[in-house]
């Protein structure tokens, strides 16, 4: 019965959100400067509940089941140049046209990492944590699903090789053990993204070269 009550006050505050960020949104595109402080409290209702949801995930870790994939690709570019094609939260338009708003809040010194705030056109959002980062070679988000109570952690790896570099996405999912998960949605994600990035790469050559 608590559970039901908790996934049902968790499946309105979703909703509330999901409503003022299409406000936000909305406002926005027709350059209402009075998005900014709806889409500031949407940013603030996420904070709180992705640390809620953290929480939560330490708490029951033991009843939770992990997950993961691994996706990689090789590209003719240096390391200094894939990462700052994947590295921005603004970098996002480049792989999603469902994607209308994304930024990022900076870190707090010996607080919370960099947070990137994502808003999309059919209402969704994202918020997620870059919780370690080396410049140019690694880079680990968290992120979390309320309604799940899952939380994902992906590791961007970036190595050297003769000619240009490798990008290696792992996704790993903590997630509670009665919730179903499709691997192989997750593995087709990260094989996605990592082509979407070698496309995008091409894209950018031909525009500086003109050809």
């Amino acid at each position: 019965m608590k559970n039901a009550v908790y996934s049902f006050v968790g499946i309105l505050a979703i909703t509330g959100l999901m409503t003022l960020t299409t406000l936000g949104a909305s406002l926005l595109q027709n350059r209402d400067p009075r998005g900014y402080p709806v889409l500031a409290l949407v940013v603030g209702g996420l904070l709180l509940t992705f640390i809620t949801i953290v929480m939560s995930a330490r708490k029951s870790s033991q009843q939770n089941k992990t997950v993961s994939s691994t996706s990689s690709a090789v590209y003719p570019h240096s390391p200094e140049v894939v990462w700052a094609a994947i590295r921005p939260a603004e970098a996002a338009h480049q792989f999603s046209d469902n994607l209308a708003h994304a930024f990022s809040v900076p870190a707090i010194p010996d607080g919370p990492g960099e947070r990137q705030c994502f808003f999309y056109r059919d209402g969704r959002m994202d918020l997620l944590e870059v919780i370690k980062e080396v410049p140019e070679e690694l880079a680990v988000t968290r992120s979390s699903d309320p309604l799940l109570g899952s939380v994902t952690t992906t590791t961007y790896r970036l190595d050297p090789t003769l000619g240009g570099c490798q990008l290696t996405l792992e996704i790993l999912l903590e997630t509670p053990a009665h919730v179903s998960v499709n691997l192989a949605a997750m593995q087709a994600y990260g094989d996605l993204f990592v082509g979407q990035v070698s496309a995008l790469l091409d894209r950018q050559v031909k525009e500086k070269t003109g050809h």
